[in-house]
């Protein structure tokens, strides 16, 4: 049973070492109750997939876990690199299978290519690319935390104010990418009385940073009461590629390439982290701003915005 409570007090795990223990009894006892032999795991070559990789490696033994990594046409080239890194370092099976002619069907690219186009009816597919941005609206003033759609043309950036219908179009388009790569596990899964390992972390799964059917899916969750840094010191304890652990978390969602900062966050990791932390903890917001260099009403914002994604993922967990 995890330490909620210790695993709340820090940024920081007071041990990695029983903690990586505990996470890796945590798959035995999974693939027990559930009668698997094997386990899978999405890869997409970045930090919390390929912690969940290590962990499986360490709980059933690298013959018996499989690396199934799903691109799109707007993964990032590094994607299937480091993907195939990782499984090797480990020993687990890597399997690739491109989802494009998938997504397609679909309708994926086309119904998000035309609400961009009503919004920048100059967006060429061919030259320009997007991406979808987190705006939190902070400093003077009560704007409210936004989206916006952020067009990518000759290396400089046009932002447009997203919301609305055209906000759901692009999402609901977004998501089906999830979707598709979680069926696909499951087929997997399926085939090979295989357990799925889910690789959403505590913030992930709190602030309703996942897709409902699609990465939220999974029979255990090893990360699920850990932040973003705990997972970084996991990483760093299990051995995972330092061209892995030196990478800056991205979405791999939109043909633009973003970070999760960009995307979902406002802040960087460890500052995210230990806002999330404090919101938690119901620590006074003055002494979290004093640490972190914000104005109170910046860090009641981030509270705020807290607040309200915790309320909205409570629909996304509800699945049963």
């Amino acid at each position: 049973m995890a330490d909620v409570a210790g695993l709340s007090a820090s940024i920081h795990l007071q041990d990695v070492a029983q903690t990586t223990d505990e996470l890796v009894q945590s798959i035995r006892d999974a693939a027990r109750r559930f009668g698997r032999t094997k386990a899978v795991v999405a890869l997409s070559g970045g930090i919390d997939s390929s912690v969940c990789v290590g962990l499986a490696v360490r709980a059933l033994g690298p013959d018996r876990v499989t690396a199934l990594t799903l691109p799109d046409k707007e993964s990032s080239s590094e994607t299937s690199g480091l993907a195939l890194e990782v499984a090797r370092h480990f020993g687990a099976q890597p399997i690739e299978r491109d989802i494009t002619g998938v997504l397609e069907a679909l309708g994926c690219y086309a119904d998000r290519l035309a609400v961009v186009l009503r919004l920048d009816p100059d967006f060429d597919p061919a030259r320009d690319t997007f991406s979808v941005e987190f705006v939190p609206a902070l400093g003077a003033g009560d704007r409210l935390p936004s989206f916006s759609l952020n067009v990518v043309r000759d290396g400089e950036s046009t932002r447009h104010r997203l919301g609305g219908r055209a906000f759901l179009t692009i999402m609901a388009a977004t998501n089906q990418k999830q979707r598709v790569r979680m069926m696909l596990t499951y087929r997997w899964a399926d085939e090979h009385n295989g357990l799925v390992i889910g690789t959403s972390n505590r913030l992930e799964l709190d602030q309703g940073f996942f897709v409902k059917h699609g990465d939220g899916c999974g029979d255990v969750f090893p990360l699920r009461y850990l932040v973003k840094t705990h997972v970084f010191e996991l990483a760093a304890h299990l051995g995972v590629p330092e061209s892995v652990q030196k990478r800056t978390p991205t979405t791999d969602t939109f043909s633009a390439p973003q970070t999760q900062e960009e995307y979902f966050y406002g802040a960087a990791t460890e500052t995210s982290d230990d806002l999330w932390l404090a919101y938690y903890n119901r620590d006074d917001p003055a002494a979290v701003a004093q640490r972190h260099g914000l104005t109170v009403a910046d860090v009641e914002k981030f509270f705020g915005v807290y607040r309200r994604r915790a309320a909205y993922s409570d629909y996304l967990r509800e699945t049963i």
